[in-house]
């Protein structure tokens, strides 16, 4: 990596972190001035998305590879049977 492309690098990590400290300095004034009920909503909405949903999407991912499994199971099975009756069935 040349010294030209590590400045491009480096500047546009740089104004990555300044965005990210920017958006959290505007979340922390926006948190300060809410009022205590629109704060608990916010916290309970918060604590949906960090807990629930990616145990919800872990499951799905879970489930949908289960799924697979099995369906890999079952075509190998398919697959023996038209093996030991000779291919008289299945194909056209």
């Amino acid at each position: 990596m040349n010294k030209t492309a590590f400045r491009e690098f480096a500047a546009t990590m740089e104004d990555i972190a300044h965005d990210i400290v920017r958006a959290c300095r505007r979340g922390a004034r926006t948190i300060a001035t809410m009022p205590w009920p629109a704060m608990l909503a916010c916290c309970i909405v918060l604590a949906f998305v960090i807990s629930i949903l990616p145990l919800a999407l872990f499951l799905f991912v879970l489930f949908m590879g289960l799924k697979v499994v099995i369906g890999a199971f079952a075509v190998d099975r398919h697959r023996a049977q038209r093996e030991q009756f000779g291919d008289h069935y299945g194909k056209q």
